[in-house]
């Protein structure tokens, strides 16, 4: 899994294979995805999108920093 950043400087999840991740495990349950009352845990259809600071502190990396 890896992050693009949007053009609101937010980080947009991927997987490996390049499709957006839709939720996460419930390790996750305490974060949300911005400008939704859902956590990640949760299904988001369009993609998940979270700030780079918790995107980096649950170990995804950037889409440049990323090796499959």
């Amino acid at each position: 899994m890896f992050y693009r950043t949007d053009t609101a400087g937010n980080a947009v999840l991927f997987h490996d294979s390049g499709e957006v991740v839709t939720c996460l495990p419930e390790e996750y349950c305490n974060i949300y995805s911005v400008d939704s009352s859902l956590s990640v845990c949760y299904e988001h259809p369009e993609g998940i999108i979270i700030s780079i600071k918790d995107a980096k502190r649950i170990g995804i990396p950037a889409e440049d920093d990323w090796t499959d």
